[in-house]
């Protein structure tokens, strides 16, 4: 068992270490109903985004990594067009969903975007060198001070949330919020929220690791 244990977090820092941002957990919820994760047969990836390539690139961080752990996961902008969700039409969403297994729905969503200034103090290093006169060459010769002065720099932190629907029962069993903290970009972003949020489901027990890895 403990070997199993060993092997399980030596997959998951695999899995979750492939990214330089760091997302943080700010807040989760589980649903008290819930036992134990259940193995979906397809989970499909919903994100809530006025942007075409931001959608694209956050639903197949979501599936590439589900797919990975081994569940079936699909991007529903393969399948849901705009036009279909403006009109509420949710019997035709839930048909289109069932019609193609989906039993399970993680829908993201962009909370906040706050965007600030931080001082970075500066340094102040020195570098020793012999010197054989007086007391006072030596203390002025001894230290060759380097400043480096302190600086401002813009911040961005974002804030997503996740939450995850078990379609069979019509319940949310799971949600999550989180903080990035400027981020390289787009793809980066996604890799890391997509990793924090699993990795928190997989804790919670809402999902499991059925890659056998």
């Amino acid at each position: 068992m403990r070997n199993k244990t060993i092997a399980l977090l030596i997959v998951l820092v695999g899995i979750f270490t492939a990214c330089s941002t760091t997302t943080s957990i700010t807040g989760s919820w589980v649903s008290p109903e819930h036992q134990k994760a259940v193995e979906y047969k397809k989970v499909a990836v919903v994100v809530l985004s006025n942007k075409t390539t931001s959608q694209l690139i956050f639903e197949q961080a979501f599936v590439d990594r589900l797919k990975y752990l081994g569940y079936d996961a699909i991007s529903t902008s393969s399948f849901i067009v705009p036009e279909v969700v403006k009109k509420e039409n949710a019997k035709v969403i839930d048909k289109m969903m069932k019609d193609r297994g989906v039993d399970a729905v993680i829908i993201l969503s962009l909370l906040e975007v706050e965007e600030g200034v931080r001082y970075v103090p500066g340094t102040t290093s020195y570098a020793p060198r012999p010197y054989y006169g007086g007391y006072y060459g030596y203390y002025y010769n001894n230290y060759n001070h380097m400043n480096s002065p302190g600086y401002y720099e813009e911040t961005k932190s974002i804030f997503l949330e996740s939450n995850f629907y078990d379609l069979t029962k019509g319940k949310l069993l799971s949600s999550i919020q989180t903080a990035t903290v400027d981020p390289a970009g787009a793809d980066d972003l996604a890799v890391s929220f997509s990793t924090a949020i699993l990795k928190k489901m997989i804790v919670d027990k809402v999902l499991v690791n059925n890659s056998g890895k």
